[in-house]
């Protein structure tokens, strides 16, 4: 046996539930399934590798995979010898992965052949299949290794906000227990199958839809990329009880389902978040799958935090607190703490006494439900992914054409919000709409490109110099000069 240190250790939990049910399934994707005993084995061996490779205790491995049993048991191999899992946004850039591995400090980069990009990292030549298989049968004693410390970071998860680089938020296996813990507001319980289809690089895809439920002893069904059919065809096999979606893939579902009917009847609650769930798109979901879609809040600082229950669900809210989740609504913007809640950002000061000020701004009704009023900052939520518009605003800068640029979101009824641009253009140089565009998509990642680009003679200024969105968000389309 290995590290019978705290016991809110992800990886202590793992093992204790492989030796009191080992035989039971843990994770399946396609035609391959591994029962706790195989998945422990597994992410052990997968360890031991790495280690007998030079890399230590704290060093940060970048994992750059599809979803997929190979991606699960490289979360677990970092959470068993102490590494820092730094998942890899399968959409980005290179330009966009050198920089997450420059400023995590990445030790490592382990990726599958159609994904691997150049890099310098000396371990790039890393498989995601190292040690599958090879343990040494000694355990990680071998190599020196005692029980990692809940509270060093485990994973570091970047994500656009209000900056114009992506920030690394920082979980331990402490935080990532915490999260776990708060899914037994919604009753999930080891005989639940979750059905996992969202990036295993995001935090529904890795703390919620994966860590979370084999915390708690259930089996979870990996789905490597999301196709309504497929996910469909999936949940009708596996008998899934379980799983957590964005509107845009719920929409998609509903959809496929009307198309084709399948006898899914193994459903029995399915949270919905990431975004505005309409009360129309709840009850849709609700008559045609016959059990409910409940909204719930999170952020990749901590997910879940807020959610409705099934039978205690007030549709158009938020939810109420989960846990020990703490909350305080100051000058209507949202800050909460609680065991879940990131410790802070990589690089970066801890939370000021635990507290996350989420930007968002909620009101509370008497019984304690939470209410989404807006944004008090100017991050862009597309289908769930957070976009940073000065991001985008520093990309088009680096355009020969380009004087000023600015960039907010505008309402979509599929997206919630897609990205637009509003350019003016240096004096003597020309460019259209299309070449922009098409300049951002060689340096940003697809979902962070403009949907449209509109140009002006000049953009809104402050007094001190900088481009104001909130006059953009103010101007009539009909006043700027479409190319």
């Amino acid at each position: 046996m290995i590290c019978r240190g705290h016991p809110m250790l992800i990886w202590n939990r793992l093992k204790e539930l492989a030796a009191s049910q080992g035989e039971k399934l843990a994770v399946v994707c396609g035609d391959t399934g591994l029962t706790y005993a195989q998945f422990a084995e597994r992410a052990e061996g997968v360890a031991q590798a790495w280690l007998r490779r030079g890399l230590r205790p704290g060093d940060r491995i970048a994992l750059h995979l599809r979803n997929g049993n190979e991606m699960a048991a490289c979360y677990y191999a970092c959470f068993a010898a102490g590494f820092v899992a730094v998942p890899i946004n399968n959409r980005l850039t290179p330009e966009e992965i050198a920089y997450v591995l420059e400023h995590s400090g990445a030790r490592a980069y382990v990726s599958q052949p159609e994904l691997r990009i150049q890099t310098s990292l000396p371990s790039s030549e890393f498989d995601a299949g190292d040690g599958v298989g090879n343990g040494s049968g000694d355990g990680l004693a071998a190599h020196g290794i005692s029980a990692p410390n809940a509270g060093d970071p485990s994973l570091l998860l970047y994500t656009s906000g209000t900056t114009a680089r992506p920030k690394g938020v920082i979980h331990t296996q402490r935080t990532l227990a915490g999260n776990a813990s708060y899914m037994d507001a919604w009753g999930l319980t080891r005989d639940d199958h979750t059905l996992l289809f969202t990036s295993m690089a995001h935090a529904s895809g890795s703390i919620m839809m994966l860590i979370s439920p084999l915390f708690l002893g259930g089996t979870v069904t990996i789905v490597p990329v999301f196709e309504a059919a497929t996910v469909l065809d999936t949940w009708e096999r596996s008998g899934a009880t379980f799983f957590m979606a964005l509107p845009t893939l719920v929409r998609a579902l509903l959809i496929e389902q009307r198309a084709r009917p399948r006898r899914i009847e193994s459903g029995r609650v399915v949270i919905c978040g990431g975004d505005n769930v309409p009360v129309t798109l709840q009850e849709e979901y609700a008559a045609l799958f016959g059990h409910p879609l409940v909204e719930g809040f999170g952020m990749t600082e901590g997910l879940p935090t807020v959610a409705n229950r099934p039978g205690a669900n007030r549709p158009g809210s938020m939810g109420r607190p989960m846990g020990d989740l703490e909350v305080r609504i100051v000058d209507g913007e949202l800050w909460m703490r609680g065991s879940a809640i990131t410790t802070g950002y990589w690089r970066e000061a801890p939370l000021e006494d635990g507290w996350l000020k989420t930007g968002d701004l909620v009101e509370a009704d008497a019984d304690g439900y939470l209410w989404f009023r807006g944004r008090k900052k100017e991050i862009i939520v597309r289908g769930g992914s957070n976009i940073s518009p000065q991001e985008v605003e520093e990309t088009l800068y680096r355009h020969a054409a380009v004087a000023e640029a600015g960039v907010i979101g505008e309402p979509n009824e599929y997206w919630g919000e897609v990205v637009v641009a509003y350019v003016a253009l240096r004096k003597g140089h020309d460019a259209s709409a299309e070449e922009l565009v098409a300049f951002t998509r060689r340096h940003l990642a697809e979902y962070k490109c403009p949907e449209r680009v509109l140009f002006l003679p000049g953009l809104p200024m402050g007094i001190t110099g900088k481009v104001q969105r909130r006059a953009l968000k103010e101007l009539r389309v009909e006043a700027a000069m479409t190319r």
